[in-house]
């Protein structure tokens, strides 16, 4: 006997009769039924359906690999990413279950090392066109101007990677208006700031060397800090300026991630200014 299993309970009903629609259980309409099924394939039969997707429950292992496979099934996929927010979020609200670094090193994980050998993704972004490849995919993360920088800044852009995968890469291009000042030490005043090292920094270290990139002067900045006092975070902080446009690309992994250093390196190499 096949079976058809329910995405929203997971009951596995009997494979019957090709008019089998809704879950015996709880009465929702299952997925890739006959008749949807049989829209792609015209000249199949009820049993070549049966054979290609029906399921044996009583073949299917019990074992704790099978459980977590059916966890992340759609029904109960929100669950189990509730349970992690808010296990996830009472470890960092009181940091004594296992420690404050016990938590930020979860929270922080190592670049995987097949970010050195999988394809990336090289992007040519902004007006004033920046080409970089990294190993993660770079999203628009544009937000509104305030204060000041409303008033001085015509064009903005930012691109940052989402969460996850051990490095935390940003991209951010400005132009301002030709009577305001953009000299390579307000840049780098201006990046500290938004790097928020002043709230969530100590004992940081840090050196500094002039680059050219792309006939564009510019300053590297690399060094480390401690952040909130649970973690030792890496960072690069590559500005660069050509009349009033300004170009920033923050990365930070953590400190004792040999091959997140290695990915930032390349990221940095990467970088050209069209």
């Amino acid at each position: 006997m096949k079976y058809l299993r329910c995405d929203s309970c997971g009951h596995a009903n009997p494979l019957k009769s090709e008019y089998l629609t809704f879950c015996d259980a709880c009465g929702k309409k299952l997925p890739n039924i006959y008749a949807d099924w049989r829209k792609h394939h015209p000249m199949a039969s009820f049993p070549e359906y049966v054979r290609e997707v029906g399921i044996s429950p009583e073949k299917e292992k019990t074992n704790i690999f099978t459980w977590a496979r059916r966890q992340w099934e759609p029904a109960n996929r929100r669950k189990v990413l509730l349970f992690m927010g808010i296990f996830v979020a009472l470890l960092a609200v009181t940091g004594t279950l296992f420690g404050k670094r016990a938590v930020f090193t979860f929270i922080y994980p190592k670049v995987p090392s097949s970010s050195l050998y999988n394809n990336w993704q090289t992007a040519t972004i902004g007006r004033q066109a920046l080409e970089i490849s990294t190993p993660v995919k770079l999203w628009v993360h544009d937000q509104p101007l305030e204060g000041e920088d409303a008033k001085v800044i015509e064009y903005a852009k930012s691109y940052r990677n989402e969460e996850g995968g051990g490095i935390r890469i940003a991209v951010n291009m400005y132009s301002y208006l030709s009577k305001v000042t953009n000299t390579l030490e307000e840049a780098i005043a201006d990046s500290h700031n938004s790097m928020q090292l002043k709230e969530n920094a100590s004992d940081v270290q840090c050196k500094s060397v002039p680059v050219l990139i792309s006939g564009t002067q510019g300053i590297l900045e690399e060094g480390n800090y401690m952040y909130k006092g649970g973690i030792r975070l890496a960072f690069c902080n590559l500005v660069m300026i050509k009349g009033s446009n300004r170009w920033q690309i923050q990365i930070n992994y953590r400190d004792d991630d040999e091959i997140g250093r290695q990915v930032a390196q390349r990221v940095l190499k990467s970088v050209k200014i069209k």
